[in-house]
């Protein structure tokens, strides 16, 4: 990918999250980067293709959020190996943590995560722009259940509730003092049981 064009995708996401999903599109691009919206097109097909270069990047995030949690509880489960076992931590610490990356992600840039999740995805698009972005994505989410694509309906629940309690958290859907952090951790204990 040209540097320009990873440029523009910056300022892409930078405008996302400043306008919501609402307020972004190739006009809005064009004028921030200070060109006409047809210069664009010398590094995008279109709108599409920007926002699924996008997605992209919120998968490649996805999957190195997950994959450094699942380093960080390997390593801490390899260091108390010599500890009691009720020290080790088990599978609701490990869907306490992924609770925690999933949500800490969508928060950090909550219109992006948007974007990625609440609108239609064209495979094919997404491929061609970054091939095994969504796998890489989909598979730290699966370690994480120790499930693989014949069977994860534990990963598909997880994500489907992770993703409505952050969809819920980013709209501002919950009254204010909520005890979300609680329901994070409900969360964490309903899938470990």
């Amino acid at each position: 990918m040209s540097a320009r064009r990873e440029s523009l995708l910056d300022l892409a996401e930078l405008i996302l999250e400043r306008d919501g999903l609402e307020g972004f599109g190739v006009n809005a691009l064009a004028r921030a980067a200070g060109v006409k919206p047809p210069s664009l097109y010398k590094h995008f097909a279109g709108a599409v293709e920007i926002e699924h270069a996008l997605v992209a990047r919120w998968f490649r995030r996805l999957a190195a959020e997950l994959a450094a949690v699942e380093i960080q509880t390997s390593a801490t489960v390899e260091i108390q190996a010599g500890a009691a076992a009720e020290a080790q931590p088990g599978t609701e610490d490990r869907l306490t943590a992924f609770a925690g990356a999933y949500r800490g992600l969508a928060l950090r840039a909550p219109q992006l995560y948007r974007l990625a999740n609440d609108r239609t995805l064209d495979r094919e698009l997404l491929e061609r722009l970054d091939h095994g972005c969504e796998a890489a994505a989909m598979g730290a989410l699966l370690r994480f259940f120790d499930e693989d694509l014949t069977r994860h309906d534990r990963a598909r629940l997880a994500w489907a509730a992770a993703h409505g309690l952050v969809s819920l958290e980013i709209v501002g859907r919950f009254p204010e003092g909520a005890d979300l952090a609680s329901a994070w951790g409900s969360l964490a204990r309903l899938l470990a049981a």
